[in-house]
């Protein structure tokens, strides 16, 4: 079954990357070792943009597989590539997404817009996707290529980059080549056919610290019609790698398959719902001791002997889980890429089989990974600021006017309302002015954007814990206070579409610290009074 548009294309959102520990052919005889740059990609001051590389994607220029990918980000060096890789308290990867229309690997998944499909996905975990010994994904020389990307700036400072990875490459004409079959990708994304297939996690929600999407939401779909999270497949064969993606506060991914009338036996591992039987829990491994509060993490991908068959008719299903006790965490995902070899034979009935559970994580530390923040005292005491009677707060240049921990003057202040009152919020940051911002973002305009988007910066509001005054970097603040989120002001996706947001009409009285989570290093303040 071919699935439609933009869940295809935007689980290419992602962010997102793939697959399993190195098990690639031994031999080395015949793989040949690319390296791509694409880009590059001027960021621009605080920039959080959707955008998409239509022509000139670099890719192999023969036939052959691509059996091995390690992705990553770097600084322009003097106009070329490529410098150090940024660090992701400057720049953050938040995805890179490719989609091809070669056929000989078509994937399910494929969209209605020109027969594209997406295939490799990397996010800032930056998953090493390596193929099992004798498996590879069929590139053909003259398929066209497509990347979408989204490169956040967490910065007031322009930067140019290139996105790398370094491929593992058997050309078609090779001996090496005759002992691999082809795969084809599976998308599977917990909210499939959407342009930005993201959630939001309350904190203290679901049970015992832990929330599980869809399965614990009360109408995840709403008026969709369908469950999104799941895929029929129309092929026979046997699924040979997967892995998945979370966003920081994500605990993992999990793939299960339902087959009607069967239930799990034989020490197989039951999933979540009735029926049905779990093919893989890809777990996020965090390297920063304080836990699941980054993007300081890896995430696992299965053995190199995991072998499910699948048979036409069997649905796989997809769900994460994110931990609650921490904080709220805002526009999460939920993906994993399967790929499957169409009637392979060489799998066992995973309804009948205890599969080979074990994780592996793909990569160790980054050390790009090493400014978390949280670290110091900022020296700002928020309490301390005077009150003022604003009717509104002005986003102006990364600043909140006022109230903005930063500000000076007569902006240094605590915008104060009484009870059952509300304050209003304007990213004036966004093009063109403070004001309702309509339309819908097409994939014309991720080729070529207009004015509105490329020059809009986003902002949010969103609370944290009292006084919120440590350095800010990739895990603080966070949501840590049960309060508001603004969601991203700004025109269009991954923008909620509006400058402007008020603040419930609800809170109790009390102060009220808040952060941009775009750019944590805006801090700003406000006061309920009775």
């Amino acid at each position: 079954m071919r699935r439609g548009v933009v869940g295809a294309f935007v689980g290419v959102l992602s962010a997102l990357a793939l697959f399993a520990p190195s098990a690639a052919a031994s031999s080395s005889c015949c793989i040949e070792h690319l390296h791509f740059a694409a880009g590059p990609y001027v960021v621009t001051p605080g920039a959080n943009l959707i955008l998409l590389q239509w022509n000139k994607v670099p890719k192999p220029t023969q036939d052959g597989y691509m059996i091995r990918v390690a992705p990553n980000l770097r600084y322009a060096k003097r106009g070329h590539c490529c410098g150090a890789i940024p660090p992701v308290s400057f720049i953050h990867l938040h995805h890179g997404v490719w989609l091809s229309n070669g056929t000989a690997g078509e994937g399910a998944g494929i969209s209605a817009y020109g027969g594209f499909y997406p295939f490799m996905a990397v996010g800032e975990e930056k998953t090493i996707f390596s193929m099992p010994k004798g498996y590879g994904y069929p590139v053909g020389a003259h398929d066209w290529w497509v990347l979408n990307y989204m490169i956040h700036n967490l910065t007031a400072q322009a930067y140019t980059v290139y996105i790398t990875y370094d491929m593992d490459f058997v050309p078609m004409s090779s001996s090496l080549a005759r002992t691999i079959t082809p795969v084809h990708p599976i998308w599977m994304d917990v909210q499939a056919g959407h342009l930005y297939p993201v959630y939001n996690v309350a904190q203290q929600s679901g049970r015992g610290g832990q929330f599980t999407y869809p399965d614990m939401a009360g109408n995840p779909y709403g008026g969709a019609g369908r469950a999104l999270n799941v895929f029929p497949v129309d092929h026979a064969g046997t699924l040979i790698a997967t892995a998945g993606h979370v966003h920081p506060g994500g605990l993992w991914d999990e793939l299960d398959m339902m087959r009607q009338g069967a239930s799990p036996g034989h020490g197989a591992a039951p999933g979540l719902v009735p029926g049905s039987v779990r093919l893989f829990r890809s777990h996020a491994h965090y390297f920063d001791k304080r836990g699941p509060i980054s993007w300081n993490l890896a995430m696992t991908a299965t053995a190199p002997d995991w072998r499910p068959s699948v048979k036409s008719g069997d649905t796989l299903r997809v769900s994460a889980t994110y931990d609650t006790r921490r904080a709220s965490w805002y526009e999460v995902m939920g993906i994993m890429v399967v790929w499957e070899a169409y009637n392979d034979q060489t799998g066992v009935d995973p309804f009948t089989h205890k599969l080979d559970q074990r994780g592996h994580i793909t990569h160790g530390y980054y050390p790009q990974n090493n400014d978390n923040g949280g670290q110091f005292s900022l020296g700002i005491n928020p309490n301390s600021f005077r009150a003022c009677h604003p009717k509104k707060v002005v986003i102006l240049k990364f600043t909140y006017h006022p109230g903005d921990f930063t500000a000076t003057g007569r902006q240094r202040c605590m915008p104060t309302i009484h009870a059952g009152q509300s304050l209003r919020f304007i990213n004036a940051d966004a093009y063109p002015a403070p004001g309702p911002v309509g339309g819908s973002l097409g994939l014309d305009s991720l080729i070529s954007p207009p004015t509105l988007y490329s020059k809009s910066i986003f902002h949010s509001v969103t609370s944290c814990k009292d006084p919120c005054n440590r350095n800010g970097a990739m895990s603080y603040p966070l949501a840590d206070a049960a309060g508001f989120d603004s969601g991203q002001l700004g025109p269009w996706l991954p923008a909620v579409g509006t400058l402007t947001w008020s603040t419930p009409g609800n809170l109790r009285p009390g102060t009220y610290t808040f952060f941009c989570r775009i750019h944590p290093f805006m801090r700003g303040v406000f006061r309920v009074i009775g």
